[in-house]
């Protein structure tokens, strides 16, 4: 099992700064990964910051830990910059970088604020399988053939490109099938609860895959039974440091190893 930290970029973690020096302390702990959220706002109204730029500064602080989004809504995003940057920071950081997609959500305006099409559900879901036909090529430096058949961005490190993983809900079905559909290397379960082995064989007996084939992130609530989690396909305890958290008390998480931190549910998950 590894585990990786999930940060709010809003409020104390909205300075770059700041966030490169929890991702090093992180690293330092014995963390395996640390993730960011890619939001406008959060539910409080407070901005966020960018997620690429903070994924730079992380990348530049840090030699070990995998990087990445946790998620980008690519239906509010232009895919040929999504593939640009992603692939960019692949390089950057030496082939450490996660590519995190999912539907969004509007709850907060993210999408009709800004007179956005993809408003609805099924909308943003036909978007984001649009969006991930093109990125697919786009991150291993193919041609494109919507491009006039150019090379639109420049290659990952990794190969044929870095991973890319689908977000998806405990009692939905349709993160784990996009994954299959699309043959992609993860499946980033989200929940605010305990995490159970039940969760991880739903979700891939939904996908029609075994353990084994897929990377299985369980992103937020908390982790009881991490052996046992593990036993059931999860290769990935990502637990969250949610908006309100100070920049110290993100810190003094990160400087412990996993098995300390995680259970302090003052920081995670509130």
């Amino acid at each position: 099992m590894r585990w990786g930290l999930s940060l709010s970029l809003s409020e104390e973690l909205a300075e770059p700064a700041v966030v490169a020096e929890v991702a090093a302390a992180a690293e330092a702990s014995g963390w395996d990964g640390v993730f960011v959220w890619d939001h406008l706002w959060n539910r409080t109204g407070a901005p966020f910051a960018d997620p690429w730029v903070t994924l730079a500064a992380i990348a530049g602080a840090t030699q070990r830990v995998t990087i990445g989004t946790m998620v980008t809504a690519l239906p509010r995003r232009r895919t040929q910059l999504v593939a640009q940057a992603t692939s960019t920071l692949d390089r950057l950081s030496g082939g450490r970088m996660v590519l995190g997609l999912g539907l969004g959500v509007d709850s907060h305006g993210e999408f009709s604020a800004f007179d956005e099409a993809a408003a609805t559900d099924r909308d943003r879901a036909a978007a984001l399988d649009r969006g991930i036909e093109s990125l697919v090529p786009m991150l291993a430096g193919a041609a494109v053939p919507r491009a006039g058949d150019r090379v639109t961005t420049v290659p990952c490190v990794q190969r044929p490109r870095c991973p890319i993983w689908i977000a998806g809900r405990v009692d939905r079905t349709a993160g784990p099938r996009r994954v299959a559909r699309h043959h992609l290397e993860g499946l980033a379960l989200v929940s605010t609860d305990g995490w159970m082995p039940d969760h991880v064989t739903g979700a891939l007996a939904a996908s029609g895959l075994t353990a084994g084939d897929l990377d299985v992130a369980l992103v937020g609530g908390t982790h009881p039974d991490p052996s046992g989690l593990a036993a059931a396909g999860a290769t990935w305890c990502v637990p969250e440091i949610s908006p309100g958290a100070t920049a110290a008390e993100a810190l003094a998480l990160a400087g412990r190893a996993p098995d300390e931190a995680a259970p302090h549910r003052e920081v995670f998950g509130r």
